[in-house]
């Protein structure tokens, strides 16, 4: 009876993973296309809107990790999930009413990317909590089943998306904020995860405790450091480049952006739940090393000039590579951070790989403004292997391994 009840208690925990991802799906490609199909903004101004969407990553991540610590992590998603369905509704509305302005397109990105930022670490912290009742210390199983059920959600309000010429933006919006209520539904199901017993400090020391814990560690600092360079590099370019390459390029529309999207995240599910086939991993810093060189590769092809199937392709393998690498970081920062710093350790890690992204979409936007969309795709794919080059030389990446475990905090 114990075993199902914790079998259903993480089939809960899925279910609220794959709700939120689900509407982020959805939000992928309505974003963009309001921005760029839709108000027809410019290259620069598109990088704009994808870096307010990503901005509060950079302010609150961190600080979202440290108050996640302090606060019932169950009771504080299902806050989230509530308040996260309400801007889709008022765009939704704004729609109908013909005032769609890229000002709102701002507002809209500003809020959703601050709900994001806390969402994100009390979500990862209560994963830990969920799947040590229901996988003991397999913990690499749950965080590649949690990863592929992000990727299905994606995928499929993706898909969905893509219906946006049958059904129109309103409704897709309105679909959105209920799989968020969705979503609240599911997290109350699970039992209360109260904060662990810590004394009272204030939440910039409990910020500056988990910098310090993650540059203090080999196996920390080079992956946090990695996925840095991905939001950066990479996550600056699918957001801006890709929608640009789609409109400017191929001639395309919301349709056009769902595919490319399909294609990405369809590799992602592929090698997701290729790794829960394979099992136990024990080159862990190996893996994600090849995974992070295979989208250098990509980016690089990505610039030359091609037909659109070949560049659905290509997002095909760039998802691959983007699966293997998030699901091997997720789960080495699992192991790796001491549970009394897990959820501060995982707003870094995630403000690396998420907050990384506002810089790249600016720089990208700016790059694509003043070049055109297949250069743009050879300066990140360039500067990723020379980022390479000195995390496998100066860290211990390549290196880490199973056995690289978290110590106890002190």
């Amino acid at each position: 009876m114990e075993t199902q009840g914790t079998e259903r208690s993480f089939a809960w925990y899925l279910g609220g993973l794959g709700t939120w991802f689900g509407s982020l799906g959805l939000q992928m490609v309505l974003f963009p296309f309001l921005a760029a199909i839709v108000l027809e903004e410019s290259a620069f101004r598109v990088g704009l809107a994808q870096t307010a969407l990503m901005a509060p990553s950079i302010l609150f991540m961190i600080f979202g990790g440290a108050f996640a610590e302090r606060r019932d992590t169950r009771s504080l998603l299902i806050r989230i999930h509530m308040l996260a369905s309400v801007p889709p509704f008022l765009m939704a509305a704004i729609l109908v009413a013909g005032e769609l302005s890229f000002g709102w397109i701002i507002l809209y990105g500003l809020a959703m990317g601050t709900m994001s930022a806390f969402a994100i670490p009390a979500r990862d912290s209560l994963l830990s909590h969920v799947a040590e009742k229901s996988f003991g210390p397999d913990i690499q199983r749950a965080v590649v089943l949690a990863s592929g059920i992000q990727f299905v959600g994606q995928l499929a309000g993706i898909i969905l998306a893509g219906t946006e010429n049958l059904v129109g933006a309103p409704a897709l919006l309105i679909f959105q904020a209920l799989v968020m209520l969705g979503g609240a539904v599911m997290v109350r199901k699970l039992a209360a995860a109260p904060p662990m017993d810590r004394p009272p400090a204030h939440p910039l020391e409990d910020m500056r405790d988990g910098i310090r814990t993650v540059f203090a560690s080999p196996i920390l600092m080079p992956v946090v450091l990695g996925m840095f360079a991905v939001g950066v590099l990479y996550v600056g370019a699918f957001m801006v480049l890709l929608p640009l390459m789609v409109r400017d390029y191929y001639g395309g529309d919301a349709g056009g952006i769902s595919l490319v999207n399909i294609c990405f995240w369809g590799g992602t599910i592929v090698s997701t739940f290729t790794l829960l086939r394979l099992g136990h991993i024990h080159r862990r810093g190996l893996v994600l090393t090849c995974s992070l060189s295979s989208g250098a590769v990509v980016l690089f092809l990505i610039g030359i000039p091609a037909p659109f199937w070949v560049m659905c392709l290509l997002c095909f393998c760039w998802g691959l590579g983007a699966g293997t690498s998030m699901t091997m970081s997720r789960t080495i920062v699992q192991l790796a951070a001491p549970p009394s710093h897990r959820a501060r350790v995982l707003s870094i890690f995630q403000l690396g790989f998420a907050g990384g992204g506002p810089i790249g979409a600016f720089i990208t936007g700016f790059i694509i403004a003043a070049t055109d969309v297949h250069v743009a795709a050879w300066i990140p794919s360039a500067t990723m292997v020379g980022v390479l080059l000195v995390l496998t030389t100066l860290t211990r990446l390549v290196s880490i391994t199973s056995d690289d475990i978290a110590a106890p905090a002190t």
